[in-house]
């Protein structure tokens, strides 16, 4: 079977106290699909800081035992603003572990620039790598706009961005943290004429990861299933004083990230349409929102730069998840 080469980007948090464990989800999920050859893994400021982030992935990567898979430090802000007003949304959280002391924190693989590496390693598989987008898009931006051709050289960009279907609601009300964080590198993304495949929450939001489900894990013979399963515990007990109104919260949390690298493994576990899409830029009220135009409004669409996901098929999702990550097949929903 040929496997096909991905790139992830990333902004890992699983591990790291009061941090997001979607990421380190979607790392496990790639690294452990046959279907897959992860190149590297390139780290993004985002959810956590890029030292943290850099930190995370070494450790992940030692726990699902590919210690020599590259990881690459990339941009530590976003393009044009910096990420105070963010980092005080989750500091202000009771229960948020906030960032390591700096001399316990593990450094990348190599010295190199991550948008660099993603740059040569295009060059060296043209057309053959598809770049896994699931944090900020600073480090494609940044490799975008150094090499006129990286975009060309990549087979596809698969992002974690927006939504194709309704308002995202998820740091605002109307963007997605991904795209909040930093929308003019989603625009270089959006622009560059690449081929781009976006997976969005109105899909991701679908799909819950549930105490039930840490508890499976947690049942498995498999060391990382079992510490995946305490992790998904202690975020679902953040997740619920974080957000105590969210009522899916006090059983749950979203695998955003999963969703996209499930979507690219099997593309049947979403529906596609294509758009035109586009994010805001210059109003702080819409700061990050992503307009999807399907062609179905009244005026004259633009012409489409996107395939979206439209829907999802949660049960199959969830199969292939559990039985990657549980290493125990999910139970048959219709049972």
């Amino acid at each position: 079977m040929s496997r096909r080469k991905v790139i992830i980007d990333t902004d890992p948090g699983l591990g790291e106290p009061g941090s997001d464990i979607d990421d380190g989800l979607a790392i496990a999920l790639a690294i452990r699909a046959p279907e897959l050859e992860v190149l590297g893994l390139t780290i993004v400021n985002g959810n956590v800081t890029l030292s943290t982030g850099v930190h995370v992935a070494r450790n992940l990567v030692d726990r699902l035992g590919v210690t020599d898979l590259p990881v690459l430090a990339g941009a530590d802000a976003p393009l044009t603003r910096d990420m105070a007003s963010v980092r005080a949304l989750f500091d202000a959280v009771p229960g948020h572990g906030g960032p390591r002391d700096p001399g316990e924190l593990r450094g990348p693989t190599a010295e190199s620039d991550a948008a660099d590496w993603m740059i040569e390693q295009a060059e060296r598989y043209p057309g053959e790598i598809t770049v896994l987008a699931i944090g900020p898009m600073t480090n494609l931006a940044v490799a975008i706009r150094r090499s006129p051709a990286f975009a060309a050289n990549v087979r596809e960009f698969v992002l974690m961005a927006g939504s194709a279907t309704t308002y995202a609601q998820n740091i605002t009300v109307v963007g997605d943290f991904n795209a909040y964080v930093d929308p003019e590198a989603l625009d270089v993304v959006l622009r560059s004429g690449g081929r781009i495949t976006m997976v969005g929450l109105d899909q991701t939001s679908r799909v819950l990861l549930t105490r039930d489900d840490a508890d499976q894990m947690l049942a498995s013979v498999d060391p990382f299933s079992k510490w995946v399963g305490e992790c998904t515990h202690a975020w679902i007990d953040y997740l619920a004083r974080a957000f105590p109104k969210r009522a899916e919260h006090e059983f749950g949390c979203f695998l955003h990230d999963p969703l996209v690298i499930a979507a690219h493994l099997d593309p049947g576990i979403c529906q596609w349409d294509t758009a035109h899409v586009e994010v805001e830029l210059i109003s702080d009220l819409a700061r990050g929102l992503v307009v999807a135009d399907r062609g179905l409004s009244l005026t004259v669409p633009a012409p489409s730069n996107a395939t979206v996901a439209v829907d999802t098929d949660v049960d199959a999702f969830r199969r292939l998840f559990l039985d990657r990550i549980a290493l125990t097949p999910a139970p048959d929903p219709g049972i």
